[in-house]
């Protein structure tokens, strides 16, 4: 019954560690943005550490192995005390994740529908700007006899039988300067990169990096479509392209994951609560006593 109650406390400890474990990881995770590495190489230094120490402590305590005494047991679950509280950190780190995960459906969903509109966006930039660019032109025509030098510099040098010509063959030229042929192979890449970045769920080990990637990506989006809009004729005053709709708080949120911070109290309630339950297989375990050990009987017969 013994031995039997020592393998259900052993099994158990070690699958509330596993799950304890793999909660602190994702929150590494997180912090390195995505990077598993560093992460895996930590979480299973603790795991190592939490189980070392509990074979030392329930073999001293069986057969005095090495003779360490209870002061030394003692010792060994300290280190295991303090191994779960440092890893409440990244435990807490990650259920702020889990409290905010309606928030970060919410920012991703609306980041990736204003990448899906963004063509449309600059398009009603680029009408309005050309609209704009017409207007300019035709009130330089129309004033003509007034401003002279303005119109020469304008429509002067400009071939064509007409002012209206004129205005559309500049008209057009803005177009081709603002939507590049290079364009659409822009555009088809970003659709790509959408489609491949829309699992948003905090559990899965690749979206801390798939927002990093999408915090990126719209900066880059942004900065290719103002290259194309930087452009100006002369006499323009048009400003570059810019979407408002890309403004929102992903990074903000990404900032809170990124930084670890002291742990919760109940990640502390939590890690203390899997401290006394790592520790059943060492309650379990039948103390030695030195008639037995002298006479080679083992402990869990």
């Amino acid at each position: 019954m013994k031995q039997s109650k020592f393998n259900f406390a052993t099994v158990f400890s070690l699958m509330v560690l596993l799950a304890f474990s793999y909660i602190a990881f994702m929150g590494l995770v997180y912090w390195r943005e995505g990077d598993v590495l560093l992460p895996a190489a930590i979480t299973v230094a603790f795991i190592a550490i939490v189980i070392v120490c509990i074979i030392v402590m329930c073999r001293s305590k069986a057969t005095r192995w090495r003779r360490i005494g209870t002061i030394g047991q003692a010792v060994f679950g300290a280190v295991i005390l303090v191994a779960f509280i440092a890893a409440a950190i990244p435990f807490t780190n990650f259920m702020d994740v889990l409290a905010k995960q309606k928030r970060f459906s919410t920012e991703i969903d609306n980041m990736l529908e204003s990448a899906t509109q963004l063509d449309e966006q600059y398009q009603q930039y680029v009408e309005r700007r050309i609209s704009d660019y017409k207007d300019m032109l035709t009130l330089v025509s129309n004033g003509r006899s007034i401003r002279p030098t303005e119109y020469q510099e304008l429509l002067g040098n400009v071939r064509g039988s007409s002012d209206r010509q004129k205005i559309e063959k500049l008209a057009e030229s803005l177009r081709l300067k603002l939507v590049p042929d290079s364009m659409s192979e822009v555009q088809e890449e970003r659709l790509d990169w959408i489609g491949s970045a829309s699992s948003k769920s905090v559990w899965n080990i690749s979206l801390p990096r798939n927002i990093a990637a999408i915090n990126e990506q719209v900066s880059h989006w942004e900065n290719i479509y103002a290259g194309y809009s930087d452009f100006r004729f002369k006499g323009e005053t048009a400003e570059p392209f810019y979407s408002e709709d890309f403004e929102s708080d992903l990074q903000s949120l990404t900032n809170k994951y990124t930084r670890l911070h002291a742990p919760s109290l109940l990640a502390i309630a939590i890690a203390l609560l899997c401290f006394f339950i790592m520790l059943l297989p060492y309650w379990m375990t039948e103390r030695d006593v030195a008639g037995r050990t002298s006479k080679g009987v083992s402990v869990y017969e």
